[in-house]
């Protein structure tokens, strides 16, 4: 669909912006018939109670609320990172660009383990089983550590062969080169930070989550970012999203043994 709005029909940017939308409510319609087929009416007119709930939906609200703001922050960091690479020139900016892709890349498959760490979250905090909560932990952490670090370590190695599916500009590939080794602490920090933002959600933890991404930006990545303006230097910027990526997935990791305290 994408490539018939945009290159057979020529609509460009507002094709790929329709041929995005259309694969939404196209996925919506699809989950709704799934959906439709494991429930019944009246287990609906059942649970309509439910939504009505006052102390329900001002919990729901007060958590959505704080994962607004967490995601905020969030966005703004990268924002502000693209917004400096550009300051830097353009090379820069594009060899900062494709790096990004990467990591997000990346994050695209450790969010699944992300998701399922959620969900189980949820059911052992219900159920009260702490041994299971802390197995689940440990292996959601130790998996999306895996398999951040063998993305970076793959285009570490092989730079020259990945990077030709991202661009076919070789000035733009070997100037990649001397920043490929920032995946390493990006994605080895990331990966275990998406692995705790799914923990902490599935335990409904909102202000844990958000007080972690806010000292990320204002900690970790804003004083490195405006020396990295200071010096002029692509290597101290991506120090910025190493230590914003660090100082996340420490906040995060100093509040595990609590979680853990309050349902004992």
């Amino acid at each position: 669909m994408l490539p018939k709005f945009i290159v057979q029909w020529g609509w460009s940017s507002r094709g790929a912006g329709l041929a995005t939308a259309t694969s939404q409510y196209l996925m919506l319609m699809v989950g709704i018939l799934l959906y439709c087929q494991t429930i019944s009416f009246k287990q609906i007119q059942a649970l309509i109670g439910e939504l009505f709930d006052l102390s329900a939906l001002k919990s729901a609200f007060m958590l959505n609320g704080e994962i607004i703001i967490r995601t905020f922050a969030l966005i703004s960091t990268m924002a502000m990172f693209s917004n400096l690479s550009s300051m830097l020139g353009t090379e820069i900016l594009a060899a900062n660009t494709i790096l990004m892709q990467v990591v997000s890349l990346a994050a695209y498959f450790i969010d699944g383990l992300a998701f399922a760490t959620e969900s189980l979250a949820g059911i052992f905090q219900g159920s009260g089983n702490i041994t299971s909560l802390k197995q689940l932990l440990q292996t959601s952490v130790v998996s999306s550590l895996v398999m951040g670090l063998m993305f970076a370590t793959a285009f570490i190695f092989a730079p020259e062969s990945l990077l030709r599916f991202l661009t076919n500009h070789t000035e733009i590939i070997n100037n990649l080169r001397s920043y490929i080794p920032w995946l390493l602490p990006v994605l080895g920090f990331g990966s275990v930070a998406y692995a705790l933002d799914g923990y902490f959600l599935g335990l409904t933890q909102g202000h844990t989550l958000r007080q972690a991404m806010l000292k990320a930006t204002v900690i970790g990545f804003i004083p490195s970012a405006i020396t990295a303006m200071y010096f002029h230097s692509s290597h101290l910027l991506w120090l910025s999203m190493s230590l914003f990526m660090a100082t996340r997935t420490i906040t995060l990791a100093l509040c595990v043994p609590k979680s853990f305290c309050k349902r004992q």
